[in-house]
């Protein structure tokens, strides 16, 4: 419940059997370490996590193989959801998800420093609405997009991206922002601002994609 606080200590592993749900509209921290990172782990692809209407905290955390929240009344893609909440995620690794998006954030304040996603079959971080602010976010073998932005103010630096199968970027809906320091290679198309979006990019690096930028209105 909202009133309550969880905090999860260095070197705990959570595993997931059989598409269980960890839903919370209480605090939580994650507080693991370089040498003891939590790991959070689901069994055969199975799992999701859905934190809600609070303030959530992840440091030196290992995510994988996670899915999708299959029995909430609520329609929810992401293996991990953020909805109407602060969060920030540090030091941490998201891998082998299985569902929409490894991470899927909507209409909250969020700060991302240091997070590395890898072998993605769908979007590795959507942002729906809200405010992202960023530092180090590096994308790997990822099936759709690194980082799909809908309707969002977006600040950051060092937003990074090999093997990328649709968008580095995708910066619609009407969002605003400013990225310093973008790299994109081996990519079907780095960088794409649609939909009435402003976006300024500065110090980028775009190499061996099909497409390097787009802009353009659906």
């Amino acid at each position: 419940p909202g009133n309550k606080k969880l905090y999860i200590k260095k070197g705990v592993k959570l595993t997931f059997i059989n598409d269980s749900i960890i839903f919370s509209e209480g605090n939580i921290f994650f507080k693991g370490t370089k040498e003891e990172p939590i790991i959070i782990n689901g069994i055969n692809g199975n799992g999701s996590i859905v934190l809600s209407n609070n303030s959530y905290y992840f440091d030196h955390v290992i995510i994988k193989n996670l899915s999708y929240p299959k029995d909430l009344s609520r329609i929810l893609y992401g293996g991990i959801n953020i909805i109407n909440s602060n969060l920030k995620i540090l030091n941490s690794k998201i891998e082998n998800s299985n569902s929409e998006d490894a991470i899927n954030i909507i209409s909250s304040n969020s700060l991302i420093k240091n997070l590395i996603i890898k072998k993605i079959k769908a979007d590795a971080i959507d942002i729906d609405f809200g405010e992202l602010k960023f530092e180090n976010i590096d994308c790997e073998n990822i099936l759709n997009d690194c980082l799909d932005v809908s309707g969002a103010q977006v600040y950051g630096s060092f937003l990074t991206g090999n093997s990328i199968k649709d968008k580095g970027l995708s910066f619609g809906e009407n969002s605003n922002g400013e990225i310093i320091n973008v790299n994109f290679q081996n990519s079907r198309l780095g960088v794409a601002v649609k939909d009435g979006s402003k976006l300024k990019l500065s110090k980028y690096k775009l190499l061996n994609n099909e497409y390097d930028i787009a802009v353009f209105n659906k």
